[in-house]
């Protein structure tokens, strides 16, 4: 059977029942939700009972064909409904972060700042992959353990026990989904867990699973490029499917509205029934040769590596519109190569302005009225949308391997002030920026 979620027997590779370990509990051994969390028998009659109990454990092992590529294309009717349904709900805005990799002598660290001002953290463990950064939490997975963390300041959450790799999460302020890919990369698994480490809902498939976001109880699960599932984390099946003919493979919140994501942004609104039809509220990118072929999204498929690459230093930044029509905010993105950042207009993708930066940026976010861009230094450079200017600094302490931002609800006004130091700088000729780029990637 095609299910979501293998028997019991596949459990342990990915998550050792819930045998969570919250921060309240740091120095004391855990103890299971339940006796059934504790059972591993192989008969089949027993691991059926323990499946028709898990949900009341507190970790549903979900059986369905919610991600079955024969679904019958409804014409979008069961999004739209579902849409209508959804509408007006209140979604929390995520923190505003910057968050890098150190190479430690032991183990990674992980340090962080708040974008909007606030002491910076730090955080040791060994990763297999790069962090991500979700609403208001930080999910890392290295050696066999996935842990938590306040995204502003750095506490620890909870960890527990679970195998793959981690290909993303999403977040909602009480929930955390995670998106992992199984040690032998044959199939997904998605991890629902609340805020004291307990797995409520496990989902496993053979489906390539991207970067989930997750709203109360319904976890939006991209998967095969074109499908977003909805998927009912109390009941364990899918609420409706959308279909978009862009490449999607990201969901996430932002600006308080959810977003499916890849090569463009497609707001979920009352016109996502239209996806199919190719008519749904998506926020596109010109099309333009730039140096290094940047794209705006990395398939979220992937499992990002600890170290930033090439493709890091080539990337671009914009933010969809939350309301109105569909569009980039401000009408601007940003195209990073090594040391240069390129405003260009977010209509034509005619050239705006350019920024030369002290080292490579390595990881970067849009926010309302411009963009927080980290380098390889740990330095943030905030620089207003229309002109490039820079508006704001703020650093991580040390250099970094790689760099992942999130700037949420940030706006120009609570950025950090510029510095006196700095008033100087703002931007540079477009040749001389690229040119400065260009020596610096030679040496890379």
């Amino acid at each position: 059977m095609r299910g979501i979620a293998g028997t019991w027997a596949q459990v342990p590779e990915i998550i050792d029942s819930n045998w969570a370990i919250p921060a309240t509990a740091r120095g004391r051994a855990p103890r299971p939700r339940c006796a059934a969390a504790r059972a591993r028998a192989p008969l089949v009659a027993v691991c059926a009972a323990l499946a028709a109990l898990s949900v009341a454990c507190g970790g549903g092992q979900t059986q369905g064909e919610a991600f079955d590529p024969r679904w019958k294309d409804d014409g979008g009717a069961g999004i739209a409904a579902f849409q209508r349904r959804f509408a007006g709900r209140r979604i929390p805005l995520g923190a505003d972060v910057a968050v890098g990799v150190v190479a430690g002598a032991a183990a990674p660290e992980l340090v962080g700042v708040p974008l909007d001002g606030g002491p910076a953290w730090t955080f040791v463990h060994p990763l297999d992959a790069r962090p991500a950064v979700a609403g208001s939490v930080v999910v890392g997975l290295g050696r066999g353990e996935l842990f938590a963390l306040d995204a502003r300041t750095g506490e620890l959450l909870w960890k527990r026990r679970a195998g793959g790799r981690l290909r993303g999460a999403g977040d909602d302020g009480e929930t955390t989904v995670v998106s992992l890919v199984s040690t032998t990369g044959t199939r997904s698994v998605v991890l629902a867990v609340s805020r004291e480490g307990l797995v409520l809902r496990q989902i496993e498939d053979s489906a390539a699973i991207g970067v989930p976001a997750v709203v109360g109880r319904y976890a939006f699960l991209p998967w095969q490029g074109r499908y977003v599932t909805v998927f009912d984390l109390q009941t364990g099946g899918e609420v409706a499917r959308a279909l978009l003919r862009t490449e999607v493979s990201h969901a996430f919140l932002l600006g308080g509205v959810v977003f499916f994501g890849g090569e463009a942004a497609t707001r979920f609104d009352a016109s996502i029934g239209l996806g199919a039809a190719g008519r749904a509220s998506t926020a596109r990118l010109p099309a333009r040769e730039l140096p290094g072929a940047p794209v705006w999204m990395t398939a979220g498929t992937e499992v990002l590596a600890l170290a930033a690459s090439a493709e890091d230093r080539a990337r671009l930044y914009a933010r969809p519109r939350a309301a109105g029509p569909p569009g980039i905010e401000a009408e601007r993105y940003v195209a990073t190569y090594y040391r240069a950042a390129v405003g260009l207009d977010a209509r034509s993708g005619a050239l705006a302005w350019a920024h030369a930066g002290e080292a490579d940026f390595l990881g970067g976010a849009a926010y309302a009225g411009g963009f927080a861009l980290c380098d390889a230094r740990g330095g943030i450079t905030f620089l207003e949308a229309q002109r490039g200017a820079v508006a704001g600094r703020a650093s991580l302490g040390r250099p970094i391997q790689a760099c992942v931002v999130q700037a949420d609800g940030l706006t120009v006004a609570a950025a950090p002030s510029r510095p006196a130091e700095a008033a100087a700088a703002g931007t540079r000729p477009v040749d001389a920026a690229m040119a400065g780029a260009r020596r610096s990637g030679a040496g890379e």
